[in-house]
């Protein structure tokens, strides 16, 4: 199908950590070259969007408001007890689409993660990596009924695109891999998105820490980084990941610690990075499979998800994986160094081309 033109496009994306937002940027990108998109969002994904994209016009669109338990072990009672709140929030979701698909005459919709924003009356695509929800324990028996889930949301979107490959090696395994959802006639496998490209430069950062995620988990990671990353020898920089502060940077010998840095910005200091500790989110892999770089993934503690991915790298020797629990930066650095996890597999990244394929013009 040929690319969409002179189209108004709603894109829709879930604030859980940045990572929605970061991977959404290529294919906001290309669908803004020719088209009138309104990017919808809230919290740190949205001031990240509007940083990104000061020119499109923006909504702020509440989703699912969830709150997260500082406690890894209560991460998902905690969520669980939060459901009815959740549901009923995803009624207003949908229902807010409709309001802003008849006040802005929109020909589009696409949904990253938000299962609420679609509409029968106008193609919708819905952009995941998950056709399966990880649990953890005994209750990952009942992962089946994620599957459930996730088919009867499925009905409502015109193509469910799914980031990763189909084959293997694979970034997602059996999120993406497993059951007869994969079978389903809608998915389309994209491959990996990344608003992080490689370029040629000289790698001068021995150690770049990317802070991320949800709040509490993201405040804990911080303060537990800013406690030893002063005694690790080299030149550092730590990133906290918080689009809404004000700019600037604190200087502390050879230490640079910035609230948030522009996409752009962040794109060089990955590539200038020999070493990078980050969270085991899945955007943020993708964007270490697109630089091809080492790292030290710690994973949220309690987010099943990220353990899940995490284990699976490990195995795979991918990536060197550490628990933030008792964490010791310095060993686990020395331990990355001297290890040969860093098998990466060759995704196709940021195959828009497809992407357009598979689009109704």
């Amino acid at each position: 199908m040929p690319e969409p033109r002179n189209k108004r496009i709603l894109f829709a994306v879930l604030n859980w950590g940045l990572g929605h937002a970061t991977r959404s940027i290529p294919l906001i990108q290309a669908l803004s070259e020719h088209n009138e998109v309104f990017i919808a969002s809230t919290g740190r994904s949205l001031d990240l969007l509007r940083q990104e994209f000061p020119e499109l016009p923006y909504v702020d669109f509440p989703d699912y408001g969830s709150h997260y338990s500082k406690s890894g072990y209560l991460l998902i009672p905690y969520l669980g007890l939060q459901m009815p709140i959740i549901l009923g929030r995803l009624v207003k979701e949908r229902r807010r689409t409709e309001r802003l698909i008849r006040q802005h005459r929109l020909d589009m919709v696409f949904s990253d993660s938000r299962f609420g924003v679609y509409s029968p009356t106008v193609p919708s695509y819905f952009i995941t990596h998950q056709l399966r929800f990880p649990l953890p324990g005994v209750l990952r028996k009942l992962e089946f009924l994620s599957e459930w889930y996730n088919r009867y949301f499925f009905q409502r979107f015109t193509r469910i695109f799914v980031v990763d490959v189909k084959e293997r090696p694979n970034l997602s395994r059996d999120l993406s891999h497993k059951g007869k959802i994969t079978h389903h006639e809608k998915l389309v496998y994209l491959g990996a998105l990344s608003s992080i490209k490689p370029r040629e430069t000289t790698e001068d950062i021995d150690l770049l820490i990317s802070i991320s995620g949800p709040e509490a988990a993201r405040t804990v990671f911080e303060s537990t980084i800013m406690q030893q990353v002063q005694s690790v020898p080299g030149k550092k920089m730590v990133v906290l990941g918080k689009p809404g502060a004000p700019n600037g940077y604190e200087k502390l010998d050879d230490l640079e610690i910035y609230p948030h840095v522009p996409r752009e910005r962040m794109n060089e200091l990955m590539n200038r990075a020999k070493l990078i500790v980050t969270r085991s989110g899945y955007s943020t892999v993708m964007e270490l499979i697109a630089l091809g770089k080492k790292a030290i993934l710690v994973p949220t503690p309690g987010q099943t998800e990220q353990e899940y991915l995490a284990e699976y790298y490990q195995q795979e020797r991918m990536f060197h994986v550490a628990k933030q629990r008792k964490l010791d930066l310095k060993r686990e650095i020395a331990q990355a160094q001297e290890s040969n996890n860093h098998h990466l597999p060759r995704i196709p990244v940021n195959d828009i081309d497809k992407f357009f394929t598979h689009i109704a013009g």
